[in-house]
């Protein structure tokens, strides 16, 4: 016979084996897991994927958990003033008050807005229904789960210190007005 390599028979690999081997022990241990270790009363793994997808077509979509630091859909105060005691480098205040917003995890927007009011001794926080100054999309750090806003005269000082180009000149001076004469006294007495 011919030493060419091509033309013997190779076993094939056993490696598919293995990881088939590994997948069943993993799907066994997931399985004890979630049954707790009571094996006793347990019906087969068969059983218990059928019984799953007949009670998952026919029950709701479970709900997620509830945050416990959270009120209703609404996070609790406690939760944003820790939030914004990390993040209040970042915050634009006039006359000691900012307003920013905090990602909301079940409307996934910045829903929930609140307005800070700082004082010589604390800060003092207070949920309000919706902003009254600008809100600055993307400023902060990445990924914050604030969104912070600033003044109208905030966002245009800003603007024309980017931009000196474009700032308007200056408005010119008022000239006095000019009298000719001055009516005459009234006469008839």
């Amino acid at each position: 016979m011919s030493a060419d390599p091509s033309t013997e028979t190779q076993k094939p690999s056993q490696v598919p084996s293995w990881i088939m081997v590994g997948f069943a022990a993993g799907l066994l241990t997931m399985w004890g897991f979630q049954s707790g270790g009571d094996h006793d009363d347990a019906p087969a793994p068969a059983e218990t994927t059928l019984a799953a997808t007949a009670s998952s077509a026919d029950s709701p979509p479970e709900k997620p958990r509830e945050n416990p630091l959270s009120v209703g859909d609404k996070p609790s105060m406690e939760m944003v003033q820790e939030l914004f005691a990390g993040l209040r480098d970042w915050a634009f205040w006039t006359d000691d008050r900012t307003e920013f917003a905090v990602w909301n995890g079940t409307t996934m927007s910045f829903s929930d807005h609140f307005e800070v009011i700082r004082l010589r001794d604390a800060d003092y926080f207070r949920a309000i229904p919706g902003f009254s100054r600008l809100p600055i999309d993307g400023y902060g750090p990445e990924h914050s789960p604030i969104l912070f806003t600033e003044t109208a005269e905030q966002r245009a000082k800003r603007f024309f210190e980017a931009n000196p180009d474009k700032r308007p000149p200056p408005p010119a001076k008022p000239q006095a007005p000019e009298f000719n004469t001055l009516p005459p006294p009234p006469s008839g007495r």
